[in-house]
Parts: C-alpha cells; sequence; structure tokens
C-alpha cells in the first residue's frame, strides 16, 4: 500500500507542475511497475499497453469524433435552433430555452460539450443579445446546454469510461438518453425560474405562424434520421457500436454533402480537427493503462474491495462519498482528467460494493459534467468568455447557479430512481 500511496503523490504533483496528464500517468506508472519487477518488464509493459492501442474497439473514439466533427462543419446548430425558436420564441426567456433544445439536438450526433457550447454561442448568444437579454444569463444557459453534449449519446466520454470499466458501449448509450433527457428539462425549469424571478432577464422573442415553424423543420431531419440510424440500430442489435460509429461518421459526411453549404476546407479541417482529438486522449489513455498496471500490482484494488467487504457500508453512503469526490475534483481538472485518474482506483470499491456500473458510470458522467461549470477551472464557461472577451467569468459563474441547482437534482434523481438509467439497456 505504501507503493500505491506514494505514487499517487507522486502523480498529483507531477499533474500540479502542469505535466501532461498522460505523461505523468505514464511516467508513475512505468517507474512504479519497474519499482516491483525491473525496468525491462516495465518497457514491455508499457509497450503491450501501447500496442493494445490499436485494438479494433478503440476505433470507435475517433469515427464519433469524426460523426461530430461533420455535423458541425454542415451549419446543423443553426438549423436546430432556428427551429426551436419558431416555436417557443415568443414565451417568456424563449430564446433561452430554443438555445437549450438545440444544444440537446446538437449533442445527440456531437458528443462534446466544448463542441456544443462553443457551436451555440456563434448562433444562439447574438439574438439573445438583440433581444437584450442579460450577458451573463446568455452565456450561463449556453455553457449548460453544452455540458448535455457529454451525456446524450453518442459521448466520447461514455465510450472512454466503457473502455476503462471494460462495459458494454452501446448500453452505457441508452442509459444515457433518459438522464439526458431529464437534464434538458431540468436546465428549462432553471430558465423559466430566472425569467420568473427576473422578466428583463429573458424577454420575449418573435413570433410566428404555423407555415414558418412548419418549413424550419425541413433542414434539421438529418439530425434525427442521423440519431436514430445510429442508435437504433445499436438498440437493435444491427450492429455494435464500432459498426454505428462508421455509419454515423458516414452519414454525418453525406449529410454534410447534401445541405451543400460545407466546402473543402471545412471538410478537410473537420477530419484534422477529429485526428488532433484523437491525438490528444490516446497518450492519455495509454498512460491510464499504465497506470493501472501499477495500482494492480501494488494490491491496492484487493485491499480496498476487502476493507469495503469488512466496514460493510450502505451502499448509498460510497455512492455519496464517490459524488462529492467528483464534485470536488471537477473544480480543479478537466472531465477527460478525471476520470483517467480516478476510476482504476475508485472502480474495485464500487464493484465491490455491488453496485451496477452501467448506472455508476452515468452518474459520474453526470457529475463530471457539473466540473464544466464551476469554479475556478469551468472548461464550458472560459470557452465562452475567451471568445467573448467583453464578459467576465465571474458574472456568468453567479448566472449558472440555478443550472447547478438543476444538476444536482438530477444527480437525487438517478440516486432514488436508478430505474431512470438501467430500463432502457435492460430491453436491449
Amino acid at each position: 500500500m505504501f507503493a500505491f500511496f506514494a505514487g499517487l503523490i507522486a502523480l498529483v504533483t507531477l499533474i500540479l507542475l502542469r505535466m501532461p496528464v498522460g505523461l505523468a500517468l505514464g511516467l508513475v506508472g512505468f517507474f512504479g511497475y519497474g519499482y516491483f519487477l525491473d525496468l525491462g518488464i516495465a518497457g514491455k509493459m508499457a509497450a503491450s499497453a501501447a500496442f493494445e492501442l490499436g485494438a479494433y474497439s478503440l476505433s470507435v473514439i475517433p469515427l464519433f469524433v469524426l460523426m461530430g466533427n461533420f455535423v458541425s462543419a454542415s451549419g446543423l446548430g443553426h438549423d436546430l435552433f432556428r427551429a426551436a425558436y419558431t416555436f417557443i420564441g415568443r414565451l417568456p426567456g424563449g430564446l433561452a430555452i430554443s438555445s437549450i433544445l438545440a444544444s440537446s439536438g446538437f449533442a445527440a450526433i456531437s458528443g462534446s460539450s466544448v463542441a456544443s457550447a462553443a457551436t451555440m454561442a456563434k448562433v444562439s448568444y447574438p439574438p439573445m443579445r438583440s433581444f437584450n437579454y442579460s450577458a451573463s444569463f446568455s452565456l450561463a444557459t449556453i455553457a449548460a446546454g453544452g455540458t448535455l453534449g457529454i451525456l446524450i449519446p453518442p459521448s466520447v466520454i461514455l465510450i472512454i469510461y466503457g473502455i476503462l470499466a471494460e462495459q458494454n458501449i452501446a448500453k452505457l448509450f441508452l442509459a444515457g438518453i433518459l438522464p439526458g433527457l431529464l437534464g434538458m428539462l431540468l436546465y428549462l425549469c432553471a430558465v423559466a425560474w430566472v425569467v420568473w424571478r427576473d422578466p428583463k432577464a429573458g424577454p420575449r422573442g418573435e413570433s410566428f405562424g404555423w407555415k414558418e415553424r412548419l418549413t424550419s423543420l425541413y433542414p434539421v431531419w438529418g439530425v434525427f434520421a442521423l440519431f436514430i440510424l445510429v442508435i437504433g440500430g445499436m438498440y437493435g442489435g444491427i450492429f455494435t457500436a464500432n459498426e454505428g460509429a462508421g455509419i454515423g461518421a458516414c452519414g454525418a459526411f453525406i449529410l454534410a454533402l447534401l445541405r451543400r453549404n460545407t466546402n473543402r476546407k471545412q471538410l478537410q479541417q473537420a477530419i484534422v480537427s477529429a485526428a488532433r482529438t484523437t491525438g490528444a486522449l490516446f497518450p492519455i489513455l495509454l498512460g491510464s493503462m499504465i497506470m493501472s498496471n501499477f495500482i494492480g500490482m501494488t494490491g491496492a484494488p484487493d485491499a480496498f474491495a476487502d476493507f469495503v467487504h469488512e466496514i460493510d457500508p450502505q451502499p448509498w453512503m460510497l455512492v455519496l462519498l464517490v459524488i462529492l469526490l467528483y464534485l470536488f475534483l471537477g473544480c480543479f481538472f478537466e472531465s477527460f482528467s478525471t476520470l483517467f485518474v480516478t476510476i482504476p482506483i475508485v472502480l474495485p470499491l464500487i464493484d465491490a460494493a455491488g453496485i451496477d456500473l452501467i448506472w455508476f458510470g452515468i452518474l459520474v458522467v453526470v457529475t463530471i459534467e457539473i466540473g464544466l461549470l464551476t469554479p475556478p477551472f469551468g472548461m464550458n464557461v472560459f470557452v465562452l468568455t475567451s471568445a467573448l472577451t467583453e464578459i467576465d467569468p465571474g458574472p456568468v459563474f453567479r448566472a449558472l447557479v440555478p443550472f447547478l441547482v438543476a444538476d444536482l437534482v438530477r444527480i437525487a434523481l438517478l440516486v432514488l430512481l436508478p430505474s431512470l438509467v438501467l430500463w432502457l439497456p435492460s430491453h436491449m
């Protein structure tokens, strides 16, 4: 156990010293493994872990990332917002509600919270400001809506969790649908509450006739068709998650070509961006695999599992402690780093307590996404405020309080009603 805690301290120290997370994980895992055996064997272990990164199962990551990039390049974000706006823009806070609905639709085919937030900022922020929406409330709405991209399938972070926890990715995708929709509804309630307290924060928008409303739906048919094709195909057992990712990427490419507003340069940028995103993720995944091997050598997972059996805690107590841990870490680390560092340590405890790992994965992702909105390193907030330099992060963080309350309510509901997560996967 001494080696485990020494390695953990070394890992945290290296990360605090701004060493890349993947490199920090790899170095600690490599030298820790070498401490138990020798550096030659540790080198072979690291090489074996690197070879495993070429496994067919991991192709799901770049393909789903590419799918989201093609969709983003096609300009569907604007059409989604326009469609939602024509139906409900006239309501109090209608533009903010439209932004959240559009974010939910975009999340269904992008898989990235930051990408969803950045896209919606370009699309929905100018109209909200033109109708005198509060700047902080506008950005808070966009930042909160963007977090839905981390949960509504296809989600890159759910794929990573599935790989680390050795869980079925298709089942994780299905498990994320109802919690994602629940998050959307709670965010809409948060908007309604803000506008009820201060009508000036979100004035009414324009009113449209039924002809304009129905016309606005035509450009977004591809979003629903692509989502049903990919998720429905996996749900029906027609194809695997990897095959679904390939079909989704191909479908998104065809959709971008059919819309005829995507040029060759944009498509090239989408491919390059997917390669860069994947290139940034895989070193972290390699480091995590090396670190997991070291942790296994320390005997810490078995020791923690025995400890859990001895004290025999109530499962809800263990889950509560893990939720508090992730809420705390989310304030300081971005979501992927948090997941890679903690899952090898936390998962054996959860497994020893007999907690369903599909349900736990959704709970972890929901909790991690709160970190995208909380100071001091709320990723979605800083992505938006860096693009709109006239807005300070402070007021945006304060405007996010109702949305954070909505997220805490969602966590409570998922803990109290596990069927919200497990019902769809149980029918697969």
